[in-house]
Formats: structure tokens, sequence, C-alpha cells
């Protein structure tokens, strides 16, 4: 089980260190996404990292999870984003790490036989603890991809989040 989740916690880990090298590359003041600069598209990724948090913590605590994105997860995106306006950018690169190290923390504190039992995620579908990491790993991964590819040419807006 521990060699289980410390995997997972490692590629958390490498997932996000690959994303903040790029991220600091990335200019400020230009769209990556249509509406979106640097900031609120690391306003979204943190966001994602709140609602792995609560439901990893009610998870534990056999609490149901919090459907942050019961309304839908572009409607979740736009929540995200528009809560975060009135931060400034370097408020928002603090949170984006500390958002990740709850995470993590989360994942350390959960009890060993609630890693495997399925858990409701915030946006409605189910799996194991697990499951869920590897979707956020993935979802890392995408950025990054994007990222990489638009700081090619940062002049030219991405076409979606």
């Amino acid at each position: 089980m521990g060699s289980r989740r410390e995997s997972l916690i490692e590629q958390l880990e490498q997932a996000r260190q690959h994303l903040n090298a790029l991220v600091s590359q990335a200019p400020t003041d230009k769209q990556i996404y249509p509406n979106w600069t640097l900031k609120e598209y690391l306003d979204h990724i943190s966001g994602w990292d709140d609602a792995m948090v609560e439901a990893l913590r009610a998870h534990a605590k056999n609490e149901p999870i919090p459907q942050s994105a019961a309304r839908g997860i572009n409607a979740y995106n736009a929540q995200t984003v528009s809560t975060r306006e009135a931060i400034d950018l370097e408020h928002t690169r603090r949170e984006f790490d500390v958002s990740r190290q709850a995470v993590i923390q989360a994942l350390r504190d959960l009890p060993d036989e609630k890693y495997d039992q399925t858990l409701v995620f915030p946006w409605g579908d189910s799996g194991t603890v697990a499951d869920l990491i590897e979707i956020f790993i993935e979802h890392d991964e995408h950025h990054a991809d994007h990222l990489a590819a638009w700081l090619k040419n940062p002049d030219e807006v991405l076409g979606n989040h």
C-alpha cells in the first residue's frame, strides 16, 4: 500500500515539477487560452487541487464528497477562475504551490483502508483514490503539453482549456 501511495505522490510531484518549469518560462501578460493568462491558468489548476483536497479529507472521515463540479466541469473551471479574480499573480503562484502540497498531505493522511475504497469524485464519477490521483497527474501533464506548445508561439491563443 505505502509503496503505491508513494509512487503516486512521486508522480504528482514530477508532473507538477514539469509544469512549474514551463510556468517559469511563460509570459504573464499574454493569453494562453481565450481570456486566460498565466494567472487564470494557475487559478484553474489550484481550484482542482482544492477539490481533490476536499474529496480526500471527506473520504478519510467517511463524509460525503463535496460535489464541487456538480454543475459540470466547464462551470467549475469558470468558478475556479472567477472566485480568484481579486487576488494578484504573486498570491496565485503561492496558492498554486500550497494547494498541491495540501493534496499530497491529504493523500499521506488518508487511512490505509480508505485507499482502495470507492469514492465519488467531485464531478460525480467514481473510482479509487489511485484513480482520482491518476486523473490529476494526467491533468497536469495535459496542461503542461498545452503550455509547452503555446510557449513556441505565445502570441497565438490556444483554442480551449
